[in-house]
């Protein structure tokens, strides 16, 4: 029978696909890590992966192995938790998104207080790409991602609406247009989100799926820096609305209308599957479903 260690270790080979990667991760050293990966080879009398010069390659019998070891590490990782705050409050790690912790989880997290006050809620805002490295590693409960999530050991749920908008400085050559074409963004300069954002991952689809060429100029992790670079008509940006109403109100930048391309999207509701589903867990979803539908009738159109 495994042990947890053996399949911890498992889990960070399959993972890295490099013995010595998976055993500089676990503070461990190579030979300890080829042999836990041997002994387990050993145990089930089955190859678990395939060796080769550059990287180790899953075996269908190391994926069988690997889907077991998720859930078995999920659970003893959540007993653990559990265990630990049997008489305190209920704990709830929550990852979110850059555009939605800059603008939603503030609003979330203090109605999930108020209607649930013994939650212990931490918070974690990061990027599409981080936020799902941390859900596949269970280190977080439950997440709210603006981008794609593309692993399949993740379960997605679209929640709430949103709309991403293209932005120009009031000098800009398109300040005066009543609308731009997809033509029009060929070559142009770009403020951009950072790489792993899905606000960024989104937007180059579009382009890619309409082969428009641009050029990033600039990028940034920070609403506040790409509006800033925008106002000095430095480029053109893409952020969501929520982002950048206040400024569009104040005048500092103006919101371009793209003619026949609609550049909606939804914000998701995540977790690992193999994470079982806690109380906090649920009654965040709910907090998250309620402000969906009242999201609904207060979202103008980009």
């Amino acid at each position: 029978m495994a042990t947890l260690k053996q399949l911890k270790t498992f889990l960070a080979v399959a993972e890295d696909k490099k013995m010595i990667t998976a055993a500089k991760r676990l503070y461990i050293s190579q030979p300890t890590v080829s042999q836990i990966i041997l002994d387990l080879e050993n145990e089930y009398n089955a190859q678990l992966f395939e060796r080769f010069p550059k990287e180790l390659k899953i075996t269908p019998a190391g994926e069988l192995l690997l889907n077991y070891a998720r859930e078995i590490v999920a659970i003893h990782e959540h007993l653990e938790q559990s265990m630990k705050n049997i008489n305190s409050l209920r704990p709830l790690r929550i990852g979110a998104t850059i555009t939605i912790g800059n603008t939603l989880m503030g609003t979330l997290v203090e109605e999930l207080l108020l209607q649930h006050p013994d939650i212990d809620i931490t918070v974690f805002v990061e990027n599409t790409r981080i936020i799902e490295h941390r859900i596949l590693h269970n280190e977080l409960d439950i997440a709210l991602a603006e981008g794609i999530i593309v692993r399949q050991e993740i379960m997605t749920k679209p929640v709430i609406e949103d709309e991403l908008c293209l932005i120009c400085g009031n000098k800009h050559p398109f300040a005066g247009k009543p609308y731009v074409l997809m033509e029009d963004l060929r070559n142009q300069d770009f403020i951009m989100r950072e790489k792993g954002s899905g606000t960024r991952a989104i937007f180059e689809n579009i382009m890619l799926t309409h082969h428009i060429p641009f050029v990033t100029k600039w990028e940034c992790s920070s609403r506040c820096g790409i509006v800033d670079a925008v106002r000095h008509n430095l480029g053109l940006g893409v952020l969501s609305l929520r982002c950048v109403t206040e400024y569009v109100e104040k005048g500092d930048v103006i919101i371009l209308p793209l003619k026949e391309v609609s550049m909606k999207r939804f914000f998701y509701l995540c977790h690992n599957q193999c994470h079982p589903i806690t109380s906090q867990m649920k009654d965040f979803a709910s907090v998250v479903t309620a402000m969906a539908e009242k999201d609904k009738l207060s979202i103008p159109n980009c």
